[in-house]
C-alpha cells in the first residue's frame, strides 16, 4: 500500500537540537517498533515464556505455534503503539512539525497548551485502537479493549474508566474525519506490514488472561524505548520524508542495522543431564576437593527434578547446613524443566545481598564452564539492586565490562564511561536513558568466555529486573506487588526467571502482605519458586504455600475463596516442602548444619554487667552483647568503655555506609571462620544491634542478648560457638544469657519498652514463656532438635500460656490482632490486586490505578512499612573568620577532610566519599509532625550544582559543626565510634 502526503507528514520524533532540524515521521517509527518487538519476542521472550504461551494460545484455531502467534501479536501491537501521535493534542508540541501536517490537511482549531496535557498520546492511542477495532473491524468491546489497553500502557500506567470518560468531552483534542482517516491509514499500514490482518478475525474472539496482557505490556514498553533509540533508528533531516526506507525490503535493512546493535544477549538455555547432587556440587562451587552434598542437598535436586511445575520448593535446614547451594542446584534444573532464562535472588540485607553477589558470580562462571562443551551464551546480564549498588566494587566492574561490550558495538556512542554520569538521551517522548543494546560476540567465529556484565542497557533503574541474573534486596521483589509505574517491566523481568526468596521467616507482617502477593502473580505466571529459611513457623509456611496455590488457581480459571487461615502445613525440621497446584508433600531430610547446644541463663536486675564480663573473660575470650535498639547499644558500649576501654566495639546500622562497611570488615577480620584466619583477639567484647543477626559468619565465646522474638534468638545464638576452635576454660560451654526476661509467676511482666515497640507484645511474652520452660527444665537448647519446638510454641496455632500471665497475653494478643488489620489495610493502599482468573474478561483498565511512586526509596519505604527513617549526607561545616566551607568527613572513605566545591559538582572520589558519608536518622527524628520541620531544615543547605551529579542528585546534606548539629529540635552528633546519635538534655 501507499501512503497519503497526510500520513507521510505525520510526526513521532523531534529532534534534541535547538532548531530542532531533524525528525522522524510516525509511519517509519511503528515500523521500527514492530520489527523490534518481533525480534524481542521471538530470541528474548518466547524461549523463556513457552508454558505461558503455550496456556494462552491453547485452542487457537490459527495455523501458527504459540510462539509464532504471539511474535506476531506482539509485532502488531507495538506497530501501532503510538497511534495516539496522530491527534492535534500531540502534532501542536512543535510548531514546525504542526504547521507542515496543516499543510498536508491536518488541520485543527487552536488549542490550549494546558488542555492538551489531559490527552496524553497513550491514552488517546487506546481510545483510537479501541474504536477502529470496535467500529471498523465488528470487535466486541470486551475483546478491543483488553488489547486496546496495553497500547494506552505503553508508557508505564494504563489508562483508567474515568479518563477514558473524559476523552468524550475533548474530541477536537483527537481530531476531526481527516485525522480519523489518516489515523485508519497507518493502522492500516501496520497491520498489512506485521501480517496480522488474517489474524484480527480469530483474535476478537479471543479472552487474554491478564497475566499475559501485563507480558505484552511490558515488551510494548520496552519495544519503544528502543525503537526511540536514535543510536539504532536515527533521525532524519526535516527535508527528508524518509520515503526511501518505506517499501518492505528497504525497511527490512534499516531494521536489520538496529537490530544488529541490541546489547540484549541470547537467553541462557539451562539443561539438566541427570548429573548426581555430588557432581553438580563439585562442578558449580567452589568447595574443598572431596565434598559431598549434604542430605538437604540430594533431596533438593530429587525434588526439583520431580516435583510439579508450577511449584514452590520451601527448603527449611539450620545455619552452615548448605540452603543456599541445594537452592542454586535446585534453579537450574527448574530452569531447565521450565525454560527459564535466569534467576532472581532476594535477600534481606544490603549486607547479605553483597555478600550473595559474589557467590552468584562464581556460579554463573562454573555454569559457563560446565556447559563450555555445547558453546554457552556469550554474555550473561547480571544486576545488583539495592539502595547502595553502585558503591558495590565488584557491581562497578562489571557496570565498565558492560561498556565495554556496547562501545565495542556502537563504536563509543553516547559519550562517558560508566562511572563518569549517564549519557545523554538522544530520543523523545520518554522518561528512561536511551537503550544501549548490541548482541555482544554473536557471529564471532569460535566460542568466546561468558562475559558477566551489568550490560549497559539493563543499567537503568527501571530496567535492571530485566537481566538474566539478579541479586536484590527483597525489596525490588516486593515492588512486583506494589501499583507503581512501569510495573509491567518489571513482571516481564519477573516472569523469566526463577525466583529464590532467602530468610523468609524475616519480614514483618506487612512485608509479607506484600510477598504474599508476589507469589501469587509469580504462580500465575508458572514462574518456579524457591523460599529459604532457617526458623520458618508452620502458620507462615502454609501462608505462602496458599499464596503460591492461589495464583495457580488463578491461571487455571478458577477463583479459590478466601479462608481465613491456611490449610496446616507441618513441618518437621529439617524439611523440604514442595507444592503445585493442589498436593502440598513435606519431605523431612537430616540435619546436616552446625549442631550445638547452648546454655540457657537470666540476666538478672541484680547482676552487673561489667563484672559479669569481667570474671566470664578472665582467661581472655570474645563476648557479643546484643541489643534491640541503636539507644541501648550506645549506652551499653558507652558504660562498658568505663570499664574494658578499647577492647569494646560498637556495631549498629545507624553509622554512615563507610564507617558501617569498614566495621563489618573488622568483624570478620577478627571474629570470622577460623578458614579465613582470623587475628582473634585475646580478650575482646562486641556490642550490636541486629546487624550480627545473618549478614555476618562471625564466631563469639559469650553471648548476652536482650529478649526479642524466638527466631530472632536462634539467630542470634547461631553466632555463639560457631565454628570449631579452642576456646577459654571458662566458656568451653556455649552460654547464652537472655537480658530483660520476665519471670513467669509476676502477672504483670515487663518488656523492654523499644523491643516492645519493634516487635510487638504478643510474641515477645510468648517468646519469653517458651524460654522460661528451658530455664525450668533441661535450661539448654540444641540446634536443631528443639528449633521447631521452639518456633511452634511461639508462633503456632496452639501455645502454652504460663497462668499468670493469661491476662497480659490475653491483651497482647487483642493489642496485636488491631496492629495486624490496621498493617493489612495500610499495604492495602497501594497492593496490586490478584490477577484476574484466566478465561475471564481481562484487560488493563485501572491495573494501577492510585498508583504509588516508583521513587526507590519511596516504594521501600512502603513496603517495608516506613520502618526505615530519612538518610541524610553527613558533611563537615567550617567556619573561617565569616567565610564557611564544607568538607567531607574526617573519616570519609578514600576522601577525608577535602573540601567540596558548592559552585560546581564535586569530582567522582568526592561524591564517593559523600554518599559513602551516608546515614539514617533516628526515627525519632522524623516521626509525625517532626518530619516536615527536618525535611524543611535540610533542604536550606541544598547546593543546586550538587544536582547535576546522579549520585547527589535530590540526596539530602546535614552539615555538623565539631560532629554535631541540632535538627527537629533535636541535638545530634556524630561520631565514628558511637554511630549518630541523640544527645539528651
Amino acid at each position: 500500500m501507499s501512503l497519503s502526503i497526510a500520513a507521510q507528514r505525520v510526526w513521532a520524533k523531534s529532534g534534541y537540537d535547538p532548531e530542532r532540524q531533524r525528525w522522524l515521521p510516525l509511519w517509519l517509527h511503528l515500523l521500527d517498533a514492530a520489527a523490534v518487538a518481533e525480534h524481542l519476542a521471538r530470541t528474548w521472550i518466547a524461549p523463556a515464556i513457552a508454558d505461558l504461551l503455550e496456556r494462552e494460545f491453547s485452542g487457537s484455531q490459527s495455523t501458527l505455534s504459540p510462539a509464532d502467534e504471539f511474535c506476531l501479536l506482539a509485532s502488531w501491537l507495538a506497530g501501532i503503539h503510538d497511534i495516539g501521535k496522530c491527534t492535534p493534542a500531540f502534532s501542536m508540541q512543535v510548531g514546525g512539525l504542526d504547521d507542515r501536517m496543516t499543510e498536508a490537511g491536518l488541520s485543527h482549531e487552536a488549542i490550549d497548551p494546558m488542555e492538551r496535557r489531559k490527552v496524553p498520546h497513550a491514552l488517546a492511542g487506546h481510545h483510537i485502537v479501541e474504536s477502529w477495532l470496535v467500529e471498523d473491524l465488528d470487535w466486541n468491546v470486551d475483546s478491543a479493549q483488553a488489547l486496546a489497553s496495553i497500547v494506552g500502557a505503553h508508557h508505564g500506567i494504563p489508562a483508567t474508566s474515568s479518563a477514558l470518560n473524559d476523552l468524550k468531552a475533548r474530541q477536537p483534542l483527537l481530531g476531526g474525519e481527516r485525522w480519523s482517516q489518516v489515523q485508519r491509514e497507518l493502522l492500516d499500514l501496520a497491520t498489512e506490514r506485521t501480517g496480522a490482518g488474517p489474524l484480527l478475525a480469530h483474535w476478537a474472539q479471543r479472552r487474554w488472561s491478564q497475566t499475559f496482557l501485563v507480558e505484552l505490556s511490558g515488551l510494548v514498553i520496552v519495544t519503544d524505548w528502543i525503537a526511540s533509540c536514535e543510536d539504532y533508528f536515527p533521525l532524519m533531516h526535516l527535508d527528508d520524508l524518509g520515503l526511501e526506507h518505506f517499501l518492505p525490503t528497504a525497511h527490512s535493512g534499516r531494521a536489520a542495522r538496529g537490530i544488529a546493535r541490541l546489547e540484549i544477549p541470547t537467553p541462557w538455555r539451562p539443561r539438566d543431564d541427570g548429573e548426581t547432587a555430588d557432581t553438580l556440587l563439585a562442578s558449580r562451587f567452589s568447595l574443598p576437593p572431596g565434598a559431598k552434598a549434604t542430605d538437604v542437598q540430594e533431596r533438593a535436586v530429587d525434588a526439583a527434578r520431580s516435583m510439579p511445575l508450577p511449584g514452590i520448593l520451601i527448603i527449611q535446614e539450620s545455619t552452615g547446613g548448605g540452603k543456599t547451594e541445594a537452592a542454586k542446584l535446585a534453579v537450574e534444573i527448574l530452569a531447565a524443566r521450565t525454560g527459564r532464562s535466569g534467576a532472581l535472588f532476594a535477600l534481606p540485607t544490603q549486607a547479605t545481598t553483597d555478600a550473595m553477589f559474589a557467590r552468584e558470580l562464581d556460579w554463573l562462571e562454573r555454569i559457563e564452564d560446565a556447559y563450555a562443551a555445547d558453546g554457552a551464551p556469550s554474555t550473561f546480564a547480571v544486576s545488583l539492586q539495592h539502595g547502595r549498588a553502585r558503591l558495590n566494587r565488584q557491581a562497578g566492574a562489571l557496570r565498565r565490562a558492560g561498556w565495554q561490550i556496547h562501545d565495542r558495538l556502537l563504536g563509543g556512542l553516547g559519550g562517558d564511561a560508566p562511572d563518569h554520569g549517564s549519557p545523554q538521551p538522544r530520543d523523545i517522548g520518554r522518561d528512561e536513558d536511551a537503550a544501549r543494546l548490541s548482541h555482544g560476540d554473536a557471529g564471532v567465529p569460535g566460542r568466546q568466555r561468558a562475559d558477566l556484565a551489568i550490560l549497559a542497557w539493563f543499567a537503568g533503574r527501571k530496567k535492571s529486573m530485566l537481566s538474566d541474573f539478579v541479586v536484590t534486596t527483597v525489596d525490588h521483589l516486593l515492588f512486583g506487588a506494589m501499583r507503581a509505574p512501569h510495573l509491567a517491566l518489571r513482571h516481564l523481568g519477573l516472569s523469566r526467571k526463577v525466583v529464590i526468596v532467602d530468610e523468609v521467616h524475616s519480614y514483618s507482617t506487612y512485608m509479607n502482605t506484600y510477598l504474599d502477593r508476589a507469589l501469587t502473580w509469580l504462580a500465575a505466571y508458572g514462574v518456579p519458586v524457591v523460599l529459604l529459611s532457617a526458623t520458618l513457623s508452620e502458620a507462615r509456611c502454609a501462608a505462602m504455600v496458599d499464596a503460591y496455590q492461589r495464583g495457580l488457581e488463578l491461571s487455571a480459571g478458577r477463583k479459590p475463596p478466601r479462608t481465613p487461615q491456611p490449610k496446616p502445613i507441618s513441618t518437621p525440621f529439617p524439611c523440604l516442602v514442595t507444592a503445585g497446584t493442589s498436593e502440598v508433600q513435606v519431605m523431612p531430610t537430616n540435619a546436616s548444619g552446625r549442631r550445638s547446644t547452648v546454655r540457657l541463663k537470666r540476666l538478672t536486675r541484680e547482676l552487673d554487667l561489667p563484672l559479669l564480663l569481667n570474671d566470664a573473660l578472665a582467661d581472655g575470650g570474645c563476648a557479643l552483647i546484643v541489643r534491640n535498639t541503636v539507644r541501648r547499644a550506645q549506652e551499653t558500649y558507652e558504660h562498658l568503655r568505663e570499664a574494658f576501654g578499647e577492647e569494646v566495639s560498637l556495631h549498629h546500622a545507624r553509622f554512615t555506609i563507610g564507617d558501617r562497611m569498614a566495621k563489618d570488615a573488622d568483624l570478620l577480620r577478627r571474629f570470622g571462620p577460623p578458614r579465613s584466619h582470623p587475628e582473634r583477639p585475646y580478650r575482646s567484647i562486641v556490642v550490636a544491634t541486629q546487624v550480627v543477626e545473618q549478614s555476618l559468619d562471625v564466631d563469639f565465646d559469650l553471648l548476652i542478648t536482650d529478649l526479642a522474638p524466638i527466631d530472632l534468638i536462634l539467630q542470634r545464638m547461631g553466632r555463639l560457638h560457631r565454628h570449631d576452635r579452642l576456646r577459654p576454660q571458662r566458656l568451653s560451654t556455649a552460654t547464652c544469657y537472655i537480658d530483660w526476661l520476665p519471670n513467669t509467676g509476676n502477672p504483670a511482666p515487663r518488656i523492654e519498652p523499644g523491643a516492645k515497640a519493634i516487635y510487638g507484645e504478643q510474641d515477645m511474652l510468648l517468646t519469653a514463656a517458651a524460654l522460661n520452660a528451658i530455664l525450668d527444665g533441661t535450661g539448654t537448647i540444641t540446634t536443631p532438635d528443639d528449633i521447631h519446638d521452639l518456633i511452634e510454641a511461639v508462633y503456632g496455632l496452639e501455645v502454652s500460656i504460663p497462668p499468670a500471665w493469661q491476662e497480659a497475653v490475653v491483651t497482647a494478643r487483642e493489642a496485636a490482632a488491631r496492629e495486624l488489620a490496621a498493617k493489612h489495610d495500610a499495604a492495602k493502599g497501594f497492593l496490586l490486586g490478584e490477577p484476574k482468573p484466566s478465561g475471564r474478561r481481562a484487560d488493563l483498565v485501572g491495573w494501577l490505578h492510585t498508583a504509588a511512586s516508583d521513587n526507590e526509596e519511596k516504594g521501600r519505604a512502603q513496603v517495608r512499612d516506613g520502618e526505615d527513617s530519612l538518610e541524610v549526607i553527613l558533611v563537615d561545616l567550617h567556619r573561617l573568620g565569616g567565610q564557611e566551607e564544607l568538607r567531607t568527613l574526617p573519616t570519609a572513605a578514600e576522601a577525608p577532610g577535602v573540601i567540596i566545591p558548592t559552585d560546581r559538582k564535586p569530582d567522582r572520589d568526592v561524591v564517593r566519599a559523600m554518599v559513602m558519608s551516608t546515614v539514617r536518622l533516628p526515627a525519632g527524628v522524623t516521626r509525625g509532625a517532626s518530619f516536615d520541620r527536618a525535611i524543611a531544615e535540610l533542604e536550606i543547605h541544598v547546593v543546586p550544582p550538587w544536582q547535576d551529579d546522579r549520585d547527589l542528585r535530590g540526596q539530602l546534606v546535614l552539615p555538623l559543626v565539631d560532629g554535631r548539629t541540632e535538627l527537629a529540635g533535636t541535638l545530634l552528633e556524630y561520631d565514628s565510634s558511637t554511630g549518630l546519635k541523640e544527645i539528651r538534655p
